[in-house]
This record gives C-alpha cells, sequence and structure tokens, in this order.
C-alpha cells in the first residue's frame, strides 16, 4: 500500500489524502462503488470519530481480488485504517436506512476519486 502523511494536515487536505488512500486500496478490492461520509466530511470530526465509509461490491472480479478482500476483511481492515491514520467504521448492508441518502448525496460529490465519492449524505 502507498504511504500517505496525514499528520498536520487539515480540512479539505487531510479529506482529499484519505480520498486517494481509499480509492487506492479500493481499486484492489471487489468493490464497484465507495462513499465516504460523516462527521469528517462535514468538518466537524474529533479524534475519537471514526471515517465512515459505505461500499457496494462488484461481483465480478478475479479470485486474487477476492482472496485481497478476506484477507482485508479478516484483519478488520487494519491496513487501510493504518494507511489513513484514523479508525473506519464500514458499511456494506445495502438495507441500512443510509443508504437513500448516501445514493441522493452521491449525485453531486463534494470530491471523487476513480470509485471513491465523497458525499454529504443528510442525517449521518
Amino acid at each position: 500500500m502507498t504511504s500517505y502523511s496525514i499528520d498536520g494536515l487539515i480540512g479539505a487536505d487531510k479529506l482529499a489524502l484519505w480520498t486517494d488512500a481509499i480509492a487506492d486500496w479500493a481499486d484492489r478490492m471487489p468493490l464497484s462503488s465507495v462513499f465516504v461520509f460523516g462527521a469528517h466530511v462535514r468538518g466537524g470530526g474529533g479524534a475519537g470519530d471514526k471515517l465512515k465509509i459505505a461500499v457496494e461490491y462488484d461481483c465480478n472480479v478475479s479470485d486474487e481480488i477476492m482472496r485481497s478482500w478476506q484477507q482485508e476483511n479478516a484483519s478488520g481492515f487494519a491496513s487501510l485504517e493504518e494507511a489513513l491514520g484514523v479508525q473506519i467504521e464500514l458499511f456494506a448492508e445495502p438495507d441500512r436506512l443510509m443508504w437513500p441518502a448516501i445514493r441522493d448525496a452521491a449525485r453531486a460529490p463534494l470530491l471523487t476519486v476513480r470509485k471513491v465519492k465523497v458525499v454529504r449524505a443528510v442525517g449521518f
């Protein structure tokens, strides 16, 4: 994984760096779409707040990519958290209440890097 320097950055710079790191990670995972949202996106995230990431799966991927996902999942996504320098909360269940708000916000993302969209989902 690419090394990113997060310390000392604030606001939009930190969010842009996180988005690049998440996009690099997502390129190696069986994901079709990734959405970053929550307190950090709204600018109010503190040291104890987790970065919220919602994912949609891509079923048409190689066995190698599936193995990468299984390893990440088994580690609790430790390599992504290490690259970001913040704890994450990953959402993958499409029936969760936040999905309509995320999809609505994704129509006008704050930032897009490949399959990653940073969104200001109302209420989340």
